[in-house]
């Protein structure tokens, strides 16, 4: 019976719009057995999917208690195992207008994500081998990201005037909130494994907005903070090289801070030939070799290895340039600009249009 609830629930996330699909090792299962008991996992089942921008989606306790109430548990019972749920991230849960309302989520961005001060090494090690022997293959192939690398704060110089879905502080201008600080879970990972973050010692570098906040405060995940806060936040980690991938939406609801040693994503972009081609960005840096002096501040700012000094002059590998920026910052001469790619991206408007473009892409 027990086993029956983990495939059902299993087969319920992988038709999701980036899929959770089955192992011959049965290492989904195991994790899905982390996350979530038995009872949790057969009302988990039920419950919907739902991009997390849209509280309005989400379904309400009565909802949920209709879909399961031949399970014989009162509805207090069921509201007690969904709280419990949404507060260890298995879902997500929150109040919406003064009720509290649940969906399921995808298991990366989502449930990983929630685990954020809960992680534990047996996870790490079940999540790593999960990744590499069935989610990270399959969901390659929808060929659509969740994240995008934009520049950090700095003037892009291009004849066009810069998309404001590629300029950081004109995003955060233009934000409401609230907003959200909280913990690396990549880092805290790889803190588990005795690798240590090569950039920076922080871990509080991540920020959420508008509902993503809502729910990483009320779950007390992280901590509000104010828009003038997480300005200076993003301008600490620009300081210290971090690269920043927001969601790939123009109406954006998180910005990850990200670094090669600790993002799976960057570290195994680092490791080909060519990771332009596997990265949503709008931008690549170019050198003025007249204006360059050589001092290597730029190779050692660069995490992919896209710069290297040439009779004392800096070239940049068209290839191996992600388009973040970091480059630039460091220069004393001020001899490397962003330019604009021909072919532009533009993200979908909201998570939900981003969901809808997935969905396509599996079908």
């Amino acid at each position: 019976m027990a086993e029956d609830v983990y495939r059902q629930l299993q087969q319920h996330f992988d038709g999701f719009p980036l899929g959770f699909p089955e192992t011959e090792s049965g290492v989904e299962i195991r994790l899905l057995k982390t996350l979530f008991t038995p009872e949790e996992a057969e009302i988990a089942s039920k419950i919907s999917f739902s991009p997390r921008d849209s509280f309005e989606s989400f379904d309400s306790l009565e909802t949920i208690f209709e879909r399961v109430k031949h399970l014989g548990y009162t509805i207090e019972k069921i509201e007690e195992y969904l709280d419990g749920m949404a507060k260890k991230g298995a879902i997500m849960g929150v109040t919406n207008n003064n009720r509290k309302v649940y969906a399921n989520t995808l298991f990366i961005i989502g449930i990983f994500e929630f685990q954020v001060n809960k992680l534990t090494k047996e996870f790490v090690v079940e999540m790593k081998q999960y990744l590499q022997e069935a989610w990270g293959p399959e969901n390659r192939k929808v060929g659509i990201t969740q994240i995008r690398t934009i520049p950090v704060g700095i003037k892009i110089e291009h004849e066009n005037p810069i998309a404001k879905y590629d300029d950081i502080k004109v995003l955060f201008e233009e934000l409401a909130g609230p907003f959200s600080i909280f913990n690396c879970v990549c880092r805290q990972k790889l803190d588990l494994s005795g690798k240590p973050c090569q950039l920076t010692d922080r871990r509080e570098v991540c920020l959420g907005i508008g509902n993503f906040a809502r729910i990483y405060n009320e779950q007390e995940w992280g901590r509000e903070i104010s828009k003038d806060e997480a300005l200076e936040l993003l301008k600490q980690n620009e300081k210290e090289g971090l690269i920043f991938q927001p969601g790939n939406t123009q109406e954006i609801d998180f910005v990850c801070s990200y670094c090669h040693c600790c993002c799976l994503g960057l570290g195994g972009l680092k490791s080909i030939p060519n990771p332009a081609d596997y990265i949503t960005s709008n931008y690549f840096a170019e050198v003025n070799k007249e204006l360059c002096t050589g001092c290597g501040n730029c190779v050692d700012r660069c995490q992919m290895d896209a710069i290297t000094l040439e009779n004392e002059i800096a070239t940049i590998n068209i290839k191996r340039c992600i388009g973040c920026g970091n480059c630039v910052l460091e220069c004393p001469e001020e001899a490397i600009t962003m330019m604009k790619k021909e072919a532009v991206h533009i993200p979908p408007k909201t998570l939900e249009d981003l969901y809808g473009e997935m969905t396509k892409k599996r079908k």
